[in-house]
C-alpha cells in the first residue's frame, strides 16, 4: 500500500476533533475495531483529558475576549473624557479664565493646544493620571475647578478602568495557563492520532482505495486534497479515425489551469491536487468529454482519451 497524503492536525481544535472521532468509533461495540489494544488504551486515556482541558481553555478564552472588548470600550470612554477635559481647559485659556501656563499642571505643552496621544492603553492611563494629579495641584494653589467633565469624573471612570485592566490581566494569565495545560498533552495526542490513522489504513488496505479512505475517515483520518506537484499527461484522438486532435482544451474540474493539445494530440497538466478528480476535454464539433481519474502522491498519471464528434 502506497502512503496516502494526509493532513495531520496542527491546531488544538484539529487534534480534539481527530481524537473525538476515533474515541466515538472505538466506543461503538457494533463495529469491527482496527486498533490494537495498546492504541485503544492510549486513546481512552488521552481523549477525555484533552477534551476537558480544551473546554476549560475555550471558557477562559471567551472570558478573556469579553474582558478585552469591555476594556477597549472603557479605554475609549476614558480617552474621550480626557480629550474633552483638555479641550474645555484650552477654551477657558482662550477666554482668559486660566493662564496658558496652567497647562503645565497636566504635563501639557503650555505654548499650544495640542492634544497628547490617546490611542494606547499606557497613553490613556498617563494622561488620565496627569489630569487627576494636576487638577488637585492647580485647585490647591487657588485655581477654580474644571467641570464638564471634572477631574473627579475622570477619576471615577479611570478607577473602573484600572480595575478592569487588572481583571483582564488575571484572565489572560488564566488563559495562558489553560493553553499550557493543552500544550503539555499535544505530544501524546499527536502520537495517538498517528497510531490510530496508521492502524485504520492498514486494516482496510485490501479494499479499493476509495473504500479504504471512506472507512479510515470515520476514524478521523483527513486526506490531503493537495500534495506535491505531479503530472497528468496523455494523447487525445478522434474516436473513429484514431487521428490526434489539436487545440483540445483540457483541465481538472477542481483546478484552474487549462492546457491545449498540440498538433500530435498530446497534453501535459501539472497539478498538486489529490484523490478522485474529473478530467474534462472540450473541442468545437466534438461532444464534451469527462472522465474520472485518481491522483496519488509522488506519482504521475497517464490519461489517453478518445472524443466523439457531435
Amino acid at each position: 500500500m502506497s502512503a496516502e497524503a494526509k493532513f495531520y492536525p496542527k491546531s488544538n481544535q484539529g487534534r480534539q476533533q481527530a481524537l473525538m472521532m476515533a474515541f466515538m468509533q472505538n466506543a461503538n461495540p457494533g463495529l469491527t475495531n482496527p486498533l490494537t489494544q495498546r492504541t485503544k488504551d492510549r486513546l481512552v486515556a488521552i481523549y477525555p483529558e484533552y477534551n476537558s482541558k480544551m473546554l476549560v481553555m475555550r471558557a477562559k478564552k471567551a472570558e478573556s475576549a469579553g474582558l478585552m472588548a469591555e476594556k477597549e470600550k472603557l479605554r475609549e470612554k476614558v480617552a474621550m473624557y480626557c480629550s474633552h477635559f483638555i479641550q474645555v481647559f484650552n477654551m477657558c485659556v482662550r477666554r482668559g479664565e486660566y493662564p496658558a501656563g496652567h497647562r503645565a499642571f497636566y504635563q501639557l505643552e503650555f505654548e499650544n493646544e495640542k492634544l497628547p496621544p490617546l490611542q494606547l492603553e499606557r497613553q490613556v492611563a498617563r494622561v488620565a493620571q496627569n489630569i487627576i494629579k494636576g487638577e488637585q495641584l492647580r485647585v490647591a494653589q487657588g485655581g477654580s475647578p474644571m467641570s464638564r467633565p471634572s477631574a473627579d469624573e475622570i477619576e471615577d471612570i479611570f478607577v473602573i478602568y484600572k480595575n478592569l485592566i487588572s481583571t483582564g490581566s488575571n484572565a489572560k494569565d488564566a488563559l495562558d495557563n489553560a493553553q499550557e495545560d493543552v500544550q503539555r498533552l499535544n505530544k501524546e495526542a499527536n502520537g495517538v492520532i498517528k497510531k490510530v490513522w496508521r492502524e485504520a489504513e492498514v486494516f482496510y488496505n485490501e479494499q479499493p482505495r476509495p473504500s479504504m479512505r471512506e472507512h479510515a475517515r470515520r476514524w478521523g483520518v483527513e486526506y490531503a486534497r493537495k500534495g506535491y506537484k505531479k503530472k497528468v499527461y496523455g494523447t487525445i484522438t478522434d474516436h473513429e479515425t484514431g487521428m490526434p486532435l489539436e487545440r483540445v482544451q483540457v483541465k481538472l474540474s477542481e483546478g484552474r489551469k487549462k492546457v491545449t493539445t498540440a498538433i500530435d494530440g498530446k497534453f501535459l497538466l501539472t497539478t498538486s491536487l489529490m484523490e478522485e478528480q474529473k478530467l474534462t476535454a472540450t473541442l468545437a464539433g466534438y461532444k464534451p468529454l469527462e472522465t474520472e481519474i485518481t491522483l496519488y502522491e509522488n506519482r504521475d498519471t497517464v490519461c489517453n482519451l478518445r472524443m466523439v464528434k457531435e
